[in-house]
């Protein structure tokens, strides 16, 4: 069975969901920076939390305790 696709215009309602998309990608493609400068800050915490941990190490190696 053959079904024919008429080029009818799009409805309203895929037309409505396809604006939501585009305003939506552009939403997230404006807070990019934001995220990479989030994503920067934590990778950088997590960097020093463990230099502070190898550090707290080597005093324990040592026969020292931090306080």
């Amino acid at each position: 069975m053959w079904f024919r696709w008429r080029g009818k215009e799009k409805d309203g309602e895929s037309a409505e969901a396809l604006r939501d998309a585009r305003m939506n990608l552009r939403k997230v493609e404006r807070r990019g920076k934001e995220v990479t400068q989030v994503a920067k800050a934590l990778r950088d915490l997590r960097e020093r939390n463990h230099f502070a941990e190898q550090v707290e190490e080597i005093f324990i190696s040592r026969g020292r305790r931090m306080t």
